[in-house]
């Protein structure tokens, strides 16, 4: 095992010049393409407080990083399809303009945006947008039909808050399963119980999918020495939920952290509450994380299986907001070579092995029954370049030292 600390590229290739955009109808299992560079743009607003120019405009497209249930889960796959009366999300890469996802077709009375189908039947519900963790909601108005096959799309009309749209509907498919969702969700994962850094973020993760909009400071707390309140914001992300402390915590102090039955999963279902301690050690956390090496797969590897997922090991916690399809990016070489094609995919981040994984989502061009091949299958002799940019932040906000970029071939 090797760690990478080095500020040259893994595997050299020609520096990204710029992106081409797919342009398929949106279909079981589509995708929009992250940003070539993995950064974000600008916000846009006036330079320094001396008043200079302004920063350049925020031309980053948004994109869709995770979303629940997950792509070709329930019926054969072995993801147990969701309850009948559980919500759906997609969370996208950044805030959103929250007007147009919960936007309503006149002529459906049904969400314009973010629409669910059972074949050629639209399922009637509402949308909601929750702008703290930027996860786009859709209820249905009455229970979906048990072991049934849907296709839930996110349209191109929705945009980030500078204007930028998706560059392509992304639409997947999911099977439900035979009830309903009744099982409470409980915590399976919290921080280390000693030795925490003061200016480290503090996490809670859970068995299932759950509604982030249940999760803030009145039902995520953590109290000091006789019970005070430690101020701070919560967030939530793909299963983990964060409190960020306003300021760094005391020194050498007992904690203790809470999360109440005010937080729900999917389905409305209470959490088990849980509380649990630790104590803080002597000083901050400075040190950059570290990319422990090999990435799977390797690099320069060849012959490579196309049923592969492409993951990449952190030498610490890593905050999983920072671990995203912005963050974590993969490329195929475009036409001129010196142009590389976006991978469409999704991004999750393992808290209990400190592991980012990326999962190919394959753009079809239309919903269909069932899929011959996975949709997570890379294309066969074909080299994929993966990179891990400094966007990447550990628990405490120190960036990755430089990014990580790898290449690899897959085999027939």
């Amino acid at each position: 095992m090797k760690i990478y600390k080095g500020y040259s590229k893994i595997f050299g290739r020609k520096p990204l010049t710029a992106l081409v955009l797919l342009a398929f109808l949106a279909g079981c299992g589509g995708g929009s393409p992250g940003s070539a560079d993995g950064g974000t743009g600008g916000d846009g607003g006036n330079g320094g407080n001396g008043g200079g120019p302004p920063g350049p405009p925020d031309t980053t497209l948004p994109t869709v990083t995770a979303m629940s249930p997950g792509e070709d889960s329930g019926g054969t796959s072995p993801t147990p399809g969701m309850g009948t009366n559980s919500k759906l999300t997609a969370t996208l890469s950044e805030a959103m303009i929250e007007s147009v996802i919960t936007a309503i077709d006149p002529a459906t009375s049904n969400p314009a945006n973010f629409r669910l189908i059972n074949g050629a039947n639209s399922i009637p519900g509402t949308a909601s947008y929750d702008s703290t963790n930027h996860i786009a909601v859709f209820t249905p108005t009455v229970p979906l039909a048990p072991n049934t096959r849907y296709t839930a799309t996110i349209i191109t009309g929705v945009k980030d808050v500078a204007g930028n749209p998706l560059t392509k509907d992304f639409a997947w498919c999911f099977v439900t399963g035979a009830t309903t969702d009744s099982t409470a969700p409980s915590v399976t994962f919290t921080d280390a119980a000693a030795g925490v850094a003061v200016n480290r973020k503090i996490t809670a993760t859970f068995s299932e999918d759950m509604d982030g909009s249940t999760i803030t400071p009145a039902s995520f707390s953590v109290t000091g020495p006789a019970a005070a309140p430690v101020s701070g914001t919560v967030t939530y992300l793909r299963r983990t939920a964060v409190f960020n402390p306003s300021s760094s915590l005391a020194s050498n102090t007992t904690y203790t952290a809470a999360i109440t039955s005010g937080v729900k999963d999917l389905a409305g279902n209470a959490l088990q509450a849980n509380a649990w301690s630790f104590s803080t050690g002597a000083n901050a956390d400075v040190t950059a994380p570290v990319v422990v090496l090999p990435t799977n797969p390797a690099s320069a590897a060849s012959g490579v299986a196309i049923s592969s997922t492409i993951t990449v090991t952190l030498s610490e916690p890593m905050d999983p907001a920072t671990i995203t399809t912005e963050s974590f990016t993969v490329t195929v070489p475009g036409a001129p070579p010196d142009i590389t094609t976006p991978v469409i995919g999704t991004v999750a981040f393992d808290a209990s092995n400190n592991t980012a994984t990326f999962t190919r989502i394959n753009h079809l061009v239309t919903p269909v029954l069932f899929h011959p091949t996975p949709v997570s299958n890379l294309e066969p002799n074909t080299t994929y370049t993966a990179t891990l940019t400094t966007g990447a932040k550990d628990m405490a906000g120190n960036a990755l030292a430089s990014n990580l970029e790898w290449s690899f071939t897959t085999g027939p």
